[in-house]
């Protein structure tokens, strides 16, 4: 399972333009999801919503670990409500023993080593799918364009990733 925050659906979709970053995804068997937090997030945008509903292939997997979450909440109050899900759900899916990769951009990312969960980033996601030459160089340097013209703020020198 991948289990997606708001802001790498709305990257994905709108931003750099590539759903087959998740086609690749759903090819390697991975089924792909967001929590209804997210969700709801998501629906704050009709355009992004629009997106969303168009592609068909993203469930909304309920969080099954609720006292997680509110511990969460109470840990890390800066976080807002999609992030803190899609950790929840991550540590749910880590804790059933099942195949799960959070994708999450921003401070979340900060605790991957703190709540030891597989926790990757939108470009973390696409230089993987790169690696596994899943993305020729030709679409990777495309991306790279399109991230350098958006309004996401990612370091340079990640992007350099896609570029190699």
């Amino acid at each position: 399972m991948k289990v997606f925050d708001t802001s790498s659906i709305v990257c994905i979709f709108r931003e750099i333009e590539y759903p087959k970053v998740l086609d690749v995804c759903k090819s390697l068997g991975y089924q792909l999801s967001v929590t209804p937090q997210v969700y709801e997030e998501i629906q704050e945008n009709p355009e992004t919503f629009r997106h969303f509903e168009a592609y068909e292939s993203i469930v909304v997997v309920e969080n099954s670990d609720t006292e997680c979450y509110e511990r969460l909440l109470k840990r890390y109050p800066w976080m807002h409500k999609g992030e803190l899900s899609v950790l929840s759900a991550g540590m749910a899916e880590k804790k059933g023993g099942n195949r799960y990769y959070c994708v999450i951009d921003e401070r979340a990312r900060n605790l991957r080593d703190t709540l030891q969960l597989r926790v990757t980033g939108t470009v973390g996601l696409i230089l993987w799918e790169k690696e596994l030459l899943a993305l020729t160089g030709e679409e990777c340097r495309d991306m790279y364009h399109k991230f350098l013209q958006s309004s996401f703020h990612i370091k340079e020198e990640v992007l350099q990733g896609l570029l190699i």
